[in-house]
């Protein structure tokens, strides 16, 4: 096979006035003409006998004219060598109307053979080929076959042309020369058609309508040979009659599978006639055989003939059901498979048109499929009967080639023939080879290409044929409707598996970005946590409770309110910054930012730092800003302070009463600008002092002697009892900054782990008098070394002492 342009069957009709009356002019004077010679040779009725021929050929001709509109499938070589068969048997015909002998008339009827030969020879080279792409090769349209049986009937047509014109030259050859001469151009005529027909089959097996056209003319000059040859040996009519009548009756029955507008109906119809051919010619042949030789009973064995001939055309469907093809088990599954498409939920549609399908092929492996383009997806059913989908897509060039294609469909086979000539379609043959297929049939909607069938090959070696792919594409066209929503339904379940998809990746995100921030938070955290390790322990006395809590309330922010400005105010000896970070910690955002600064550093005074890329405010960004000792901030940074911020501010200073009001020059001490002032307001919380929580001195002091024991000396030390009690009692007005001296005073001269009396005493610790007015120090009790004490020490109680009773 060779390819060609798309569309190259389409031929354009002749005009409506071509077979005008010049076009009649010669055939019907030709015929008219032997009809008068014969009629002068024959005075009888069967001299005018050839007188019926003239409407048959004006009906024949009439019926293979080509059609007035549209695209005309049918070449014109075809049309025309066609009218030359049927001239070519009117005109035979009407010479054999005339008496036997006559050199003239067999010349004229040899002549008509010849011309019926010649034409249907070149009608059957001249088949055209379906849009696709295919094209005839070009041995099928080769002429030889014609050129061929053009000499045969040359020299029948001589031998009894030279008797008739010069009968005294042609004397010297035998009359039976003649009749030889013709019985052997018939003969040679009818396997010439066979040949001829039979290598347009082989040739030209791939071209959908073509090979049923070729097939057919090969089965029916076939049974016409078959037939006529017993016929001739069996003598039932002399050969050089019955030989031509069966090239005839081959050539007609030729014609009619060229021209019939579908060829489909020469598949239909053909089994039919070979059965009933095979089967009733040897009857009648047996028939007229005895009839001749018995002829007494001609009647009898005419009638029986009949009847026997009658049966056969009564059970040529029976018999012919044996004889069908390949094909027919295809066409079974397809007609089902469209069957079951008309189920009305898609996808139990699409389940057993599948499973229909799977009839086609006895290969577990190989299965028919459905391809969608949009999503892109291959559905198939396996053995079992479970529909199983995937995500594939199918080359788009094929869905281009298959949809020039006749139905269609594109085959494998097809490509296969083109693959030397045309190397773009060896990828798509590499394609459907991979995936077994035999045929591509293209699912197309109002949009265009919406999926394809495939089909499998299975162990068919047969080409497809027409009925096949009619089916298919019947097949095809039912499943536009279930693909568009097989297809919808596809799409929605992409969308949401792409939204499931998407919400995991989100939620993976959203669970990374969770750790992110909790890992963040607990960076901020730490901070904080390191600066209120000193308050580890505190926060028993109400004392402490309650700046606590007044702390953290302060520090909340409702929803959408700004974020606030608070002062915290510290005794002397208390860092204020511990608080504020125990504060933070306790509050609704423990992970947010906690930023401490301290105001005295130079570089706070600058306005540049509070508005460049490295300004507290950015660092604190929705947390806590620490601001120690605030009140020594330029002016104008405080006024910088007044504005609404996007981070809490909590301010710090020594308390009024620990602070002194004016400096032995007089001057006053740094204040809080009036609009950093108002801006705090009454949010104010003061530190109590040391001596105001006695119910957090002996936890501070278990923490702090563990904490710096493990520092110095790499153990954790303890108190005794009575150190606790005399350090409980204590004034402690240098608070938390007097505490952390003493511990670490204590933790370098005690003797053990455990802080004892001496230890105290070795320290320099002497407790605080029990009566407010203060005494000398030469009158304070003394301690010994040994921690014993000179003088007894009575140990103060903060509790009333329980009153004596009465006797």
């Amino acid at each position: 096979m060779t390819s060609g342009p798309r569309g190259s069957s389409g031929v354009t009709p002749e005009p409506s006035g071509a077979m005008g009356l010049r076009g009649w002019l010669l055939p019907l004077g030709s015929l008219i003409y032997v009809g008068l010679s014969t009629a002068l040779t024959d005075q009888g009725l069967r001299g005018f006998s050839w007188v019926l021929v003239l409407p048959a050929l004006v009906w024949g001709w009439r019926r293979t004219r080509a059609p007035e509109s549209g695209v005309d499938s049918i070449d014109p070589a075809t049309r025309s060598g066609v009218r030359a068969a049927m001239w070519g048997a009117a005109l035979w015909l009407v010479a054999r109307a005339g008496p036997a002998g006559e050199p003239g008339l067999d010349a004229a009827a040899n002549v008509g053979v010849a011309t019926l030969a010649v034409g249907i020879l070149v009608a059957l080279a001249r088949v055209p080929s379906p849009p696709g792409l295919l094209a005839p090769p070009r041995q099928a349209r080769s002429l030889d076959a014609a050129a061929l049986v053009a000499f045969l009937w040359g020299i029948a047509v001589m031998l009894p042309l030279m008797r008739a014109l010069a009968p005294v030259a042609a004397s010297r050859l035998d009359p039976v020369a003649s009749d030889y001469a013709s019985a052997t151009a018939g003969i040679g005529s009818l396997l010439v058609l066979v040949a001829a027909s039979w290598r347009a089959r082989v040739l030209r097996r791939l071209e959908l309508g073509v090979a049923d056209r070729a097939h057919g003319a090969f089965m029916l000059s076939l049974t016409a040979f078959l037939v006529a040859v017993p016929a001739a040996l069996l003598d039932v009519a002399p050969p050089d009659r019955v030989l031509p009548i069966a090239m005839i009756l081959a050539a007609l029955s030729v014609s009619w599978t060229l021209l019939v507008p579908d060829p489909q109906a020469v598949s239909r119809a053909l089994r039919g006639i070979v059965v009933i051919t095979l089967l009733g010619a040897p009857i009648a042949l047996i028939a007229g055989f005895a009839a001749r030789q018995l002829p007494e009973h001609a009647g009898s064995l005419v009638l029986a003939a009949g009847a026997l001939c009658v049966a056969v055309g009564l059970l040529a469907k029976s018999v012919a059901r044996p004889l069908s093809p390949e094909q027919t088990r295809w066409l079974t599954a397809l007609d089902a498979a469209t069957e079951d498409a008309l189920s009305p939920e898609p996808i139990t549609a699409l389940k057993r048109t599948l499973t229909a399908l799977g009839a086609l092929s006895n290969v577990p492996t190989s299965r028919p499929e459905l391809w969608q383009l949009d999503p892109p997806e291959v559905l198939h059913v396996d053995v079992a009967g479970y529909l199983h989908e995937a995500t594939a897509d199918a080359p788009r060039a094929l869905y281009e080639l298959a949809t020039e294609e006749p139905e269609r469909t594109l085959r494998a086979e097809t490509l296969r023939a083109l693959q030397v000539r045309r190397p773009d379609v060896r990828p798509l043959l590499g394609w459907l080879e991979a995936r077994g297929a035999f045929s591509v049939t293209v699912i197309s909607d109002e949009d265009g290409p919406a999926g394809l069938v495939l089909l499998p090959r299975g162990a068919r070696s047969a080409p497809m044929s027409l009925a096949e792919a009619r089916a298919v594409r019947n097949l095809a066209d039912r499943l536009s409707a279930l693909m568009e929503v097989a297809s919808a339904l596809s799409r929605s379940r992409q969308r949401e598996e792409r939204a499931a998809e998407a919400l995991g990746t989100a939620l993976e995100a959203k669970d990374r970005l969770q750790a992110a921030l909790d890992a963040a938070a607990d960076a901020n955290r730490q901070h904080p946590e390191l600066l209120a390790q000193s308050l580890i322990g505190a926060g028993y006395s109400p004392a402490a409770r309650a700046a606590l809590d007044r702390l953290t309330q302060l520090l909340e922010r409702p929803q959408g309110a700004t974020h606030p400005a608070l002062l915290l105010e510290y005794p002397q000896g208390t860092p204020a910054v511990p608080w504020a970070a125990k504060a933070h910690l306790e509050g609704a955002d423990p992970g947010a930012r906690f930023v401490v600064i301290d105001a005295a550093r130079s570089e706070y005074h600058q306005l540049e730092t509070w508005r460049g890329a490295r300004s507290p405010f950015l660092l604190a960004h929705a947390g806590t800003l620490v601001i120690q000792d605030a009140a020594a901030l330029p002016s104008e940074i405080q006024d910088e302070l007044a504005a609404p911020t996007d981070c809490t501010l909590l301010l710090t200073r020594a308390q009024p009463s620990a602070r002194r009001g004016e400096s032995p020059s007089g001057r006053q001490g740094p204040q809080l600008s009036s609009l950093l002032a108002a801006r705090v307001g009454e949010r104010i919380v003061s530190i109590p002092s040391l001596i105001d929580r006695a119910e957090d001195l002996r936890p501070m002091l278990l923490e702090r002697l563990a904490r710096e024991g493990l520092r110095q000396r790499g153990e954790p030390l303890s108190a005794e009892g009575r150190v606790v009690a005399l350090l409980i009692e204590h004034a402690w007005s240098g608070n938390e900054r007097e505490l952390d001296a003493w511990v670490e005073r204590l933790v370098q001269t005690a003797l053990t782990s455990v802080v004892t009396v001496a230890d105290l005493a070795r320290a320099g610790f002497r407790p605080d008098p029990p009566e407010p007015p203060p005494r000398p120090t030469s009158e304070l009790p003394q301690l010994t070394t040994g921690g014993d004490l000179l003088t007894p020490l009575p140990l103060p109680t903060r509790r009333r002492p329980a009153q004596r009773r009465r006797r």
